[in-house]
């Protein structure tokens, strides 16, 4: 074990990127939006926010306290007939429907499941729902329609609801509930440190002082995940036993920068972007931009399969120009780079997606 986590009294890393629904923390208005549809028996409920903002957490630690029958679902069915197996698998056939080989399929499923649930209560977490086909989506409604006791809460990111809006107007009007998960504010980013130091044995936000914790929250914007992985590093690289504030440094792949004008270099360190400019990027990185809010850490190689910019003479081309494009992002603070075995992977820095969710 890493011996400054004896010093501390952990029995492991407390910042190791995994769900546990025990820790989840903050969002209470939210939270109570979600408990108040499921208590009410409201159908759909449409749960956003950005990447590491914290829905997955949620809909787990909806799934941990609730006594209902719950279904999890951490990825969208690839297609309809997909919903037969996942509520086929919560509700197990009987004996006697085994003997007679009696399946449900996706037009009597609703039927089936009313008489799983008899007098109870269906709760239907759907995860990572931008990815959802439309026409999967369009069953998941016939199905709601007819399932009697059932709430459902999709989460997704932002962009989700428009898609939504914009491709099902028979199902957006059938939302009853819209939650959104901004970050967490100062206060909570707090709890969420502390709650996984003492989950392990330690005391407190030790070994970090009160302005290290405010410094994290100003750097990661609040979302947990990133806070997650900013004290990770903290606790691997500081060499110290305590963390200030001036060892919380903003995380970006290259901090300083040598730049020569005319002659001699001089170092800049770039200010965190204004809404301003994220508006006035040029189209290329402003599409970037875009993927980067949609999606979660990609490689330059994936940017280019996935964006198809039609002005290229060849992929080594597209990648030569894709590649200087997330350079000269990342040096103005929109992007942030990490080493993953041999590729380098983007995300968008923390200030960029508050910006994304407050618009």
């Amino acid at each position: 074990m890493n011996e400054k986590f004896k010093k501390w009294n952990w029995n492991s890393n407390p910042f190791v990127l995994k769900i546990d629904p025990k820790l989840f923390t903050g969002y209470e208005e939210q939270l109570k939006a979600a408990l108040d549809h499921i208590d009410n028996g409201h159908k759909i409920a449409l749960l956003t926010g950005a990447t590491g903002s914290g829905k997955t957490s949620m809909l787990k630690w909806i799934e941990f306290n609730t006594r209902e029958h719950v279904l999890y679902v951490s990825k969208p069915p690839v297609s309809p007939e997909v919903f037969v197996d996942i509520f086929t698998d919560l509700f197990h056939p009987t004996l006697i429907e085994k003997i007679f080989r009696i399946k449900p399929n996706l037009h009597n499923l609703p039927q089936y499941v009313n008489k799983k649930v008899k007098t109870g209560k269906l709760i239907f977490l759907l995860d990572e729902a931008h990815e959802t086909d439309k026409n999967v989506l369009e069953w998941l409604r016939v199905l709601i329609d007819q399932i009697e006791s059932v709430s459902v809460i999709m989460a997704g990111l932002p962009n989700l609801e428009q898609n939504v809006r914009d491709k099902l107007e028979t199902l957006d009007q059938r939302i009853t509930t819209r939650i959104s998960l901004q970050a967490l504010d100062k206060s909570s980013t707090k709890d969420l440190i502390k709650k996984r130091i003492e989950a392990v044995g330690g005391s407190g936000i030790i070994p970090f002082t009160e302005q290290a914790v405010d410094r994290i929250f100003e750097n990661t914007g609040g979302f947990p995940r990133e806070v997650l992985k900013k004290c990770n590093r903290l606790i691997n690289t500081v060499e110290k036993d305590e963390i200030d504030f001036s060892d919380v440094q903003e995380h970006r792949e290259v901090e300083v920068s040598n730049v020569r004008v005319d002659g001699p270099i001089v170092t800049f360190s770039p200010k965190p972007p204004s809404k301003e400019q994220l508006t006035n990027l040029p189209y290329k990185q402003k599409k970037i931009i875009e993927l980067l809010g949609r999606s979660d850490w990609l490689t330059p190689g994936s940017i280019v399969e996935q964006l198809e910019f039609k002005s290229y003479k060849s992929d080594s081309h597209a990648a030569r120009s894709i590649n200087n494009i997330l350079h000269r992002l990342m040096l103005d603070g929109f992007v942030q780079r990490e080493a993953r075995g041999k590729a380098f992977m983007y995300a968008l820095t923390s200030k960029i997606k508050t910006i994304m969710v407050e618009n």
